[in-house]
């Protein structure tokens, strides 16, 4: 589907996508950027845990290489 960046760069993600993954007002989302893609995904509550350590075992356990928002954790928190 093709959508439309709003002057802060914000989208809407169209209902028919919301739906089919269960987002709901308020919700919570997982934004991941794969190969200059971006994947939207539910955010599972009970999961959390086990993402987190997923995460931090492909990145060597080295929190700075994690993406917080369009930076490395390193470049925002020096």
């Amino acid at each position: 589907m093709k959508v439309k960046l709003g002057d802060k760069g914000q989208i809407v993600i169209p209902k028919v996508v919301r739906e089919s993954l269960g987002l709901r007002k308020n919700s919570t989302a997982i934004l991941e950027v794969k190969e200059k893609r971006i994947e939207i995904r539910r955010f599972p509550e009970e999961d959390f845990v086990k993402d987190a350590a997923e995460r931090a075992k492909r990145s060597g356990g080295d929190v700075s290489k994690w993406v917080y928002g369009d930076r490395l954790y390193e470049e925002e928190f020096k």
